[in-house]
């Protein structure tokens, strides 16, 4: 589980690792340049290999926010 806390609406740049020990990815952190946050609360990074959801490490709130169009 992520200590992470997230504005709603925004986007940042993460850090997510796969914890999962039946994965390739085992352990492996990935970055995610951009990455939106929703409202808030249900954010998360799924791991495209097992589709589970990975652990949230880091979050830097992008500045400035990417245009949307």
């Amino acid at each position: 589980m992520s200590d992470v806390t997230f504005e709603p609406a925004l986007y940042y740049e993460v850090t997510a690792r796969d914890n999962n020990p039946d994965c390739r990815n085992f352990e492996q952190v990935f970055d995610v340049a951009e990455f939106y946050s929703n409202d808030g609360v249900h954010c998360y990074v799924t791991c495209g290999i097992c589709r589970q959801r990975m652990e949230i490490l880091t979050a830097i709130l992008l500045d400035p926010q990417p245009e949307v169009s």
